[in-house]
């Protein structure tokens, strides 16, 4: 699904922008015909284009929210509350922009049928600056969106590196990676050793280096929860909109949720003075924020 909210989101931002461009040519056009039929046979086009915005901004806004959320971002990163900021104040101003113009048609339109002689009201309405402007403002800002899409300036690092997903794709594996990780983890390793046909994934506290929580992900989701092949009746808690699972044994400490058939799984090791700390909440957002590849 990210692929395809990712195509649409970039249909849409095509078409804002070959919209804004047909409008933009055809309003310089205008500007430099002086009877109504000319200054009509231009901006009666321009409703083509305009269309063409209002499909592109549709498609930019709906699929990209699509996508953060699919991609479980939200609206907190910075990078996407300021393009979502820009995007409305770029339809502001792309409105007004269009009003004056549309205003400009109607009157060429009826000039053009009443003698077709030049008018200082059309050329005023035609060559006013404040919607020409707004126009020119509005593309300015979709232009600005577009680098905030690609640079992401203010945004939280991937949890899992993207050489490592694009390996993990790849296996043809079920494939799942965290996309929140534990206050002062980071990732550490992947492993593409065999673990029940599957990867590995491990993430570290730098400030104490011995620490470790792992993450894999199982072909099978059992009716009971299972731990080691063994049936255990645990607590379970809702994290994320997901029911998730959490189990302590004196050798491990582990997590696990169902999704799509498939055990998303994430443990920690029990070692004294090591381990003592980790909680199962730590293990449960490495599994409840975990999203399919692909």
């Amino acid at each position: 699904m990210t692929n395809l909210f990712f195509f649409l989101h970039l249909l849409g931002a095509f078409c804002f922008f070959a919209g804004g461009a047909v409008v933009g040519v055809l309003q310089l056009a205008a500007i430099r015909q002086q009877r109504p039929s000319r200054v009509y046979a231009f901006l009666r086009l321009a409703p083509y284009g305009a269309a063409l915005v209002g499909a592109g901004a549709l498609l930019t806004l709906v699929f990209g929210i699509a996508l953060a959320h699919h991609e479980e971002l939200g609206f907190s990163q910075p990078w996407i509350q300021a393009a979502l900021g820009l995007w409305v104040a770029a339809m502001v101003l792309g409105a007004y922009g269009g009003r004056t113009a549309r205003r400009a048609r109607h009157l060429a339109e009826k000039l053009a049928r009443e003698g077709d002689e030049p008018s200082d009201e059309l050329r005023a309405l035609v060559s006013a600056r404040g919607p020409l402007w707004a126009s020119y403002a509005s593309f300015g800002l979709l232009l600005v969106i577009v680098v905030l899409m690609v640079w992401k300036p203010g945004g939280t690092p991937p949890a899992v590196p993207g050489w490592v997903q694009a390996k993990i794709a790849a296996t043809g594996a079920p494939a799942y990676v965290p996309t929140r990780l534990p206050d002062s983890y980071a990732f550490s390793q992947y492993t593409a050793a065999p673990i029940g046909g599957h990867y590995r994934l491990a993430f570290r506290q730098p400030a104490a280096g011995t620490r470790e929580l792992f993450f894999t992900v199982k072909k099978k989701c059992p009716v009971l929860p299972m731990y080691h092949g063994h049936p255990v009746y645990d607590t379970f808690i809702r994290v994320g909109g997901r029911v998730t699972y959490t189990s302590h044994t004196r050798t491990a400490q582990t997590a696990w949720t169902c999704r799509d058939g498939v055990v998303i799984w994430a443990w920690s090791p029990v070692i004294r003075h090591v381990y003592d700390d980790v909680t199962g909440d730590e293990l449960m957002t490495l599994v409840a924020y975990a999203k399919r590849l692909g």
